[in-house]
């Protein structure tokens, strides 16, 4: 198992927040071809052969090109940063120490402040406690 630092700690809520953004870009991509309209004419094929236009549409070559393009690097990025968010929640599965755990998921998972996490977590609003718990404890590892 790889062993995150404490920056990349840090980066978890970010990591998230690009993986919603690149999520509803993907959506949007989806939505927002260039369609090509163009008619041609014809006829039944029976009985009266009448002469009528009939609409034809689909994707523009140019754009499907840069559509694919674009796609394949925002799936590559998004996969990039699912795997990194699954190394940063099994390194926080792996710590033995429960006080550290719930240090790590009260505020840098859940974004809480020093002093929040330092009531729930000790019982006291000291944010020097968690704080230094957590700076000891990868200076450790």
């Amino acid at each position: 198992m790889k062993t995150i630092t404490l920056r990349e700690l840090e980066e978890y809520r970010l990591i998230k927040n690009e993986i919603v953004q690149i999520t509803e870009s993907l959506e949007k991509l989806g939505n927002a071809a260039t369609f090509v309209f163009d008619t041609v004419k014809g006829s039944s094929s029976q009985i009266p052969y009448q002469e009528r236009v009939i609409p034809i549409v689909g994707v523009s070559p140019k754009y499907m090109k840069i559509y694919n393009k674009r796609k394949q690097r925002l799936e590559l990025l998004l996969s990039e940063l699912l795997d990194k968010l699954s190394q940063i929640e099994d390194f926080i599965k792996s710590i033995n120490q429960s006080d550290i755990r719930q240090i790590i998921e009260l505020r840098y998972i859940k974004g809480l402040s020093w002093k929040i996490t330092a009531k729930k977590v000790y019982g006291y609003a000291s944010e020097d406690a968690p704080r230094k718990a957590i700076k000891r404890y990868f200076l450790q590892i």
